[in-house]
């Protein structure tokens, strides 16, 4: 870990889409974002800045377009001087006998580093403030002199690199960099043209009278060259030391690589250059790469990652990406990396420092993979325990009934405890909104010995300490507090009925129970199914509908041995009987397995054993809800997507099929609707 950074702190306030960012950095910071977030509006703040810095290039576009009576921008980069400071003292001393006879120089490099001391002593920690601020219609105004600014110019450099637009073909951008690293002293650059016209002008050389006419070409047009400045002198003499400014890769020219290929080269080439003006020089460059994945294949991604991270720590890299995999990268290489959520609320940027966790380091033993930073990009996130919920939600005709769905991540991690601390927001600091979706079974256990329900410590740990939190306790606790009294107390003291052989129940107390507990954990964002996923799709409404799918993926036989059995059942076990059958657990949440061998005769054990659908992963949950939209829309021929959106282009076609839906999957409509909440609050 490095004990200074040459860019400690980034304030913007009212620039384009950011209202208010306030962040402190790292060497390597990454910004996580979807499109249109506002991570290229960050950047692009500090590159107007340097644009403003020692010369004048104001805009009245990057003002906030949401208000329009904002009328003022403010940005502020913190600068770390220490590392400065500690050259300046030690060669403020060594000027004095090193440019013993050239005053000029002794004045010049002396007054320099005085002027570094002299800013430096401002702040007790040797970080210093430098601040625009901009009215609109008005002139930019600074904090600091022009001449400290040039200073600050000099010492920390800028390079943008924005890899959408990249002339990866050409590779100019480079050759500044190469100019920067080459640049000379005025001293060095006149010996470099005395020595240059010696050898250009001499009169035995052909190119001396070929120098001659173009000269008086220019006299006779009556123009002249203007001087290069520094850096442009340097470009031209390392283009001239190297007779071309082609650049090659393995000796073919580069537009015969793919753009990923010469993209990557680019990058790598540039941070390089960058790297060594670091170290040749007393400089500390701020390098900016928006979205630098662009093109790039997954392979390079890697590669990309590596040479982000394989330069000196004088450098302050700030990364914009939408990238699981470069993201996953540098998360799990890197130790001393920033992680800074992006976010559009409300239409506007919010930024958002993320939490980092053991499995990120890169000794632990956890494998993170691109499916978990995945999550950092999701505009919400559905958490599900297995794959009978992954498959309910990507059924196509519940997403094409529910368009926000397909804006909603579902992922499957609530039962792995480190991928869930990776990927809840809670917990890293996403501006995510998210909402765990768990069976009841997981929240209670009801105890026939005992005939008592227990509360599972995973969702109810003990003294009353829960293990998500999202609220403010100040504004809960008192309330969520008591609540968690009352289920206490239920769970103590309640008694119900049931019946067997399935352990059926219809006692409202422990209905009401049930509720309670569903109300509760929802404020902890936690949607927590009255039985199962499976009890959730079978249920009062669709047991007829259920049976006749049934028919369809049985044996005749199978089937009809079951219908005769299942019809002689009382109507209390009709529905825990055909859930059983699905897969599915009973009202008091006993799965098939553990139902007791003395509560079912063998005969009539082997008659529903024969009847169940199959595995949690067979495929029947999205064919189950094919069968049902088919039923619902009445239509000729097999169900097919396209037929199903044309059909809902009618709006009463549209309004029928929800009414049905909600009528016949009215738990599964309580759920959805909140997932959609967190799409369009």
């Amino acid at each position: 870990v490095h004990d200074f950074m040459p860019l400690t702190r980034l304030i913007i306030k009212n620039y384009k889409s950011i209202k208010d960012c306030d962040i402190s950095l790292s060497d390597l910071n990454v910004l996580i974002g979807g499109n249109g977030t506002g991570k290229t509006n960050l950047l692009d703040a500090i590159s107007y800045f340097y644009r403003n810095l020692t010369e004048t290039n104001p805009s009245n576009m990057v003002f906030d377009e949401n208000n329009h009576y904002s009328n003022e921008l403010r940005i502020t980069l913190v600068y770390d001087l220490s590392e400065f400071v500690k050259i300046s003292k030690s060669n403020s001393e060594d000027t004095l006998d090193i440019f013993e006879d050239q005053p000029e120089k002794k004045t010049k490099y002396g007054g320099y580093y005085k002027a570094i001391i002299a800013m430096a002593s401002q702040s007790k920690d040797k970080k210093i403030r430098v601040e625009l601020s901009q009215i609109k219609g008005r002139t930019i105004h600074w904090n600091c002199s022009y001449e400290d600014r040039l200073i600050f110019k000099s010492l920390f450099p800028m390079f943008y690199v924005d890899t959408r637009n990249l002339d990866i073909t050409e590779w100019g951008y480079v050759w500044d960099v190469l100019g920067e690293l080459a640049k000379v002293s005025n001293s060095e650059r006149k010996i470099i043209e005395d020595n240059l016209s010696d050898i250009l002008l001499d009169e035995s050389k052909a190119v001396s009278r070929k120098l001659k006419v173009i000269t008086e070409i220019f006299s006779a047009a009556d123009v002249s060259v203007k001087p290069a400045i520094s850096r442009e002198f340097a470009k031209n003499l390392t283009k001239l030391y190297f007779s071309g400014d082609i650049i090659r890769q393995k000796g073919k020219q580069l537009g015969y690589y793919s753009t990923g290929t010469n993209s990557v080269k680019y990058i790598e080439l540039l941070l390089k250059s960058i790297d060594a003006i670091s170290k040749a020089k007393m400089k500390e460059p701020i390098v900016l790469f928006d979205e630098p994945e662009v093109s790039l294949h997954a392979n390079y991604l890697d590669e990309l990652a590596d040479a982000m991270m394989d330069v000196g720590s004088k450098l302050s890299i700030l990364a914009s990406t939408h990238s699981a995999r470069l993201a996953k990268n540098i998360i799990t290489e890197s130790e001393t990396v920033a992680l800074f959520n992006v976010k559009l609320i409300s239409q506007y940027t919010h930024v958002q420092k993320m939490k980092k966790f053991l499995q990120y380091s890169p000794s632990s033993k956890y494998r993170v993979l691109d499916d978990h930073i995945n999550s950092y990009f999701s505009r919400a996130i559905l958490f599900v325990e297995g794959e009978t919920e992954l498959e309910l939600f990507a059924n196509p005709y519940l997403r094409i009934l529910f368009p926000a769905l397909k804006m909603v991540d579902v992922f499957k991690a609530l039962s792995d405890k480190p991928i869930l601390n990776i990927m809840n927001p809670s917990l890293t600091n996403i501006q995510t909104p998210y909402l765990c979706l768990i069976d009841m079974d997981k929240a209670i256990n009801y105890n026939r010995g005992s005939k008592k329900f227990s509360l599972k410590g995973e969702y109810f740990q003990s003294d009353l300490k829960e293990c998500f939190q999202y609220r403010s306790k100040h504004q809960t606790e008192t309330y969520l507090y008591h609540q968690r009294e009352r289920i206490n107390a239920m769970a103590e003291k309640l008694h119900v009925h049931y019946y067997l052989p399935f352990l059926s129940c219809e006692d409202t107390n422990y209905r009401a129970f049930i509720s309670v507990i569903q109300e509760y954990l929802l404020a902890y964002n936690v949607f927590v199914l009255s039985t199962t996923v499976e009890g959730m799709l079978i249920n009062t409404q669709t047991l007829d509908f259920a049976l006749l799918f049934l028919k369809q993926k049985k044996k005749e036989p199978d089937y009809n041995v079951f219908k005769v059995y299942w019809e002689g059942l009382p109507k209390t076990d009709r529905l825990n009987a055909m859930r059983i059958v699905y897969n599915g657990k009973t009202d008091l949440l006993i799965a098939w397995k553990t139902l007791s061998k003395s509560l079912l005769p063998d005969s009539d054990r082997a008659v529903v054993e024969k009847a169940m659908i199959g595995d949690k992963t067979s495929g029947w949950v999205s064919e189950y809800l094919d069968a049902f939209f088919q039923q619902a829309i009445k239509c000729e021929g097999k169900i097919t997507e396209k037929l199903f959106r044309k059909y809902l282009d009618d709006e009463d076609h549209k309004k029928a099929v929800l009414k049905e839906f909600e009528k016949n999957f009215s738990e599964l409509h309580s759920l959805i609707s909140r997932i959609c909440a967190m799409i369009y609050e």
